[in-house]
């Protein structure tokens, strides 16, 4: 069974068409600013991410530009193409257009789904190049034909080029079909083709990893440290039963469907519950496990297609999708403003939605309150540039890549300079490890003032403060420091190798 065209290009659209409608709502998120900047910078591998995205914001800023609704042209595009792959899904499954239609409504409202396709970042890419790996699986299931083995093991070399979290699937799928007859595919040539190509496809970044020793397993450990260690087994689940909103009531069946198939089918069921369960041991974030969701929505569909036989319950599951899934559809992506969606989570009242990572509630979700206050201090900063005169004897230093990331965006004469500075993230990579000559002036952009800075110059001007309390950000300051003393250089080179420490043999 082929899915129909006129319901694929219908909700393909609209996806495509809400994204781009409410992508200038707030602003640049801060891992979005991020995520440019590496664009800035082509390299076949980053601090924390492999280089696909960093491509992916070359090629947007250089043909699109470095507007808003620019950045955002390439994630509506995947999230478009996802439904487009997960609707084919349903006809690989057997559904017909009733399992299409609702399968489209489930994507459509799913706030994880909206959440991922609305923001330049790995994640929806992610999301992509799992669900397309799925499919070529059941491709291969459902024809036999060896060939799609062997596209399996593209999507899964250029998935890894985006995010390296794609190890978990190359993991789980296989360990999948040992539980079930389709084990008989893994002793092929062609099932180690694949794994050639997938190989030979992220190999360059394999090179640049040795080559700065590895500093993916920096990244994890941080990671591991300040963000993966309070995640909680009960949050975890809160979150699998959550992040897609009403459509549990479609991918859960969906997951009982596909463990009951007596045919080939049934892999695809232990596919999701052994990544759910792998990522619970490696206490992994609860959006980690999101790439096995489409096909159990697309399962679950086709689930109540065949179950449900009297008109008003076919009519009746989809519009509460729809009516449920509007009421939650703040939660996905920024549709109002930053007031308005104040005063909608005021009234929803979801603590696990305005829950932060350090595990503090506020008035907006964390995502939200990372997309305001940008413009705002790279105002500031700008002022202090000009109170310092010449740019070029200016070192700017943010303490976060979003600080960094939003100097640069907003400031790009500022950016020409190559004097903005970090060591955090992918900006350790582009860090001078001395500071030149003629670098009389550091402007310094934190939450607070640094002993070191303090001993570090003789006159020292605070221009200011992020103001808007709805920011992450709110608070941050911009310092003019001028008159350096003889130790402020020393400082620098020191803290710079012992930074870079972790990049050199």
């Amino acid at each position: 069974m082929k899915a129909s065209p006129r319901i694929v290009l219908c909700f393909v659209t609209v996806k495509i068409f809400l994204h781009l409608a409410t992508a200038q709502s707030l602003g640049f998120h801060r891992d979005e600013l991020l995520y440019l900047a590496l664009g800035r910078h082509p390299a076949w591998g980053y601090w924390s991410n492999p280089p696909f995205t960093g491509m992916l914001a070359w090629l947007s800023q250089t043909v699109l530009g470095p507007s808003l609704l620019a950045t955002h042209v390439f994630p509506a595009l995947a999230g478009g193409l996802l439904v487009w792959i997960v609707l084919t899904m349903v006809a690989e499954f057997g559904g017909g257009r009733y399992a299409q239609i609702l399968c489209g409504v489930a994507l459509l409202f799913s706030p994880a789904m909206l959440r991922t396709a609305s923001l330049f970042q790995p994640v929806v890419f992610d999301l992509l190049f799992w669900t397309l790996a799925i499919w070529c699986t059941l491709r291969l299931v459902n024809t036999g034909q060896k060939r799609w083995l062997l596209w399996l093991g593209v999507s899964m070399g250029v998935g890894l080029l985006n995010k390296y979290s794609v190890v978990f699937l190359a993991i789980c799928l296989p360990a999948a079909a040992l539980l079930t007859p389709q084990r008989r595919w893994l002793a092929t040539p062609s099932a180690w083709l694949a794994v050639l190509i997938a190989l030979c496809i992220v190999l360059p970044n394999l090179l640049w990893q040795w080559q700065y020793q590895f500093p993916v397993v920096h990244h994890m450990a941080e990671l591991k440290a300040s963000q993966l260690a309070g995640v909680k087994p009960a949050d975890f689940f809160i979150d699998q039963l959550m992040m897609n909103g009403w459509a549990f009531l479609i991918w859960l069946p969906g997951l009982w469907w596909l463990l009951r198939s007596p045919g080939p089918w049934r892999m695809f069921g232990w596919l999701a519950l052994l990544t759910v369960l792998l990522l619970l041991v490696l206490h992994g974030k609860g959006y980690y496990t999101l790439g096995v969701y489409p096909v159990l929505i697309a399962a679950g569909s086709v689930f109540w297609e065949n179950t449900l036989s009297r008109v008003w319950q076919k009519v009746a599951l989809p519009a509460w999708l729809a009516l449920g899934g509007l009421l939650l559809l703040p939660i996905g992506f920024p549709v109002f403003s930053a007031e308005k969606l104040v005063n909608y989570f005021a009234w929803l009242r979801l603590e696990p939605v305005l829950r932060w990572e350090q595990g503090n509630i506020e008035r907006l979700p964390q995502d939200y309150a990372d997309m305001l206050g940008w413009p705002e201090m790279a105002a500031l900063v700008d002022t202090a540039v000009s109170w310092a005169g010449d740019p070029r004897n200016c070192l700017i230093y943010g303490d976060n890549y979003g600080q960094n990331g939003a100097m640069e965006h907003f400031l790009p004469a500022l950016a020409a300079t190559g004097r903005v500075a970090s060591f955090s993230d992918s900006y350790l990579l582009w860090a001078p490890d001395t500071l030149p000559d003629n670098v009389n002036t550091l402007i310094y952009v934190n939450d607070e003032l640094g002993e070191d800075v303090q001993n570090g110059f003789a006159d020292i001007q605070r221009i200011g403060e992020v103001a808007n309390p709805l920011a992450r950000e709110r608070g941050t300051g911009v310092w003019l420091c001028r008159k350096p003393n003889g130790h402020f250089p020393d400082f620098w080179a020191k803290r710079a190798r012992e930074e870079k420490v972790v990049l050199k043999k």
